[in-house]
């Protein structure tokens, strides 16, 4: 599968107006163009506040580059974007990445993140964004499939997907999403992880030549309404 993260800077006081044009109008008519909608959430902490994020998901970059084209000609939605921008636009600008699941990535293989939404309260997601130093890429991927993941799982991180970019933003990213009940937990949660010993010293033999990570960019999300994450 090939995933498309798109995030979208909304016009000052325009957020009710696109989350209402993608409530009622675009997420439904997506299925008619073959859109797959993985997720679409509204930023809480980390981020600009009138921002949306959501993520798409394609067979192919074939795919994506046939049937998103034929969704942004349909005649209908050229009609309800000009009766809802008729007293301005809604976006500022679009941001948009095409990315690859890695190997252990959960959405991939099918490994549920928590227990069907319709049993309990909506979950916060939190979309972290590394930066790998330059050329130490494949050892953070590494790192993670090899023994992250494992203890993510040990401790109660659920996970929802982790890609690397193909195209848009740059090339040296690795990229992932959890599933939180609170803020309280994801605290006790990393502060568990972060105090493990042997991730203290599975950090250090990684980084023996130097630090793998420049820079983490990290934004939790609530779910819309119309999210099928939620």
């Amino acid at each position: 599968m090939l995933y498309e993260l798109r995030k979208y800077d909304v016009m000052p006081g325009k957020l009710p107006a696109l989350l209402d044009r993608f409530g009622s109008f675009t997420t439904k008519k997506w299925p008619t163009y073959g859109v797959q909608l993985v997720g679409f959430w509204t930023p809480d902490v980390g981020a600009f506040n009138n921002q949306l994020i959501y993520i798409l998901a394609w067979e192919s970059f074939e795919e994506r580059m046939t049937r998103f084209p034929a969704w942004q000609a349909d005649p209908e939605r050229a009609k309800v974007w000009a009766e809802s921008e008729k007293d301005g636009p809604l976006v500022r600008r679009v941001n948009n990445l095409l990315m690859h699941p890695t190997a252990y990535s959960q959405l991939d293989a099918g490994a549920p993140y928590g227990p069907d939404a319709a049993g309990r309260s909506r979950y916060l997601f939190e979309l972290r964004e590394y930066e790998a130093m330059p050329g130490r890429l494949a050892p953070l991927v590494r790192r993670f499939g090899d023994f992250t993941v494992g203890r993510f799982q040990k401790i109660g991180f659920r996970q929802v997907g982790y890609w690397t970019p193909v195209m848009g933003g740059h090339n040296h990213a690795l990229i992932y999403m959890l599933a939180w009940e609170s803020y309280d937990e994801r605290t006790r949660r990393f502060q568990e992880f972060r105090a493990d010993p042997e991730r203290q010293a599975v950090f250090a033999a990684s980084e023996k030549e130097g630090p793998l990570v420049e820079r983490i960019s990290n934004v939790v999300m609530e779910p819309t309404a119309f999210s099928p994450m939620k």
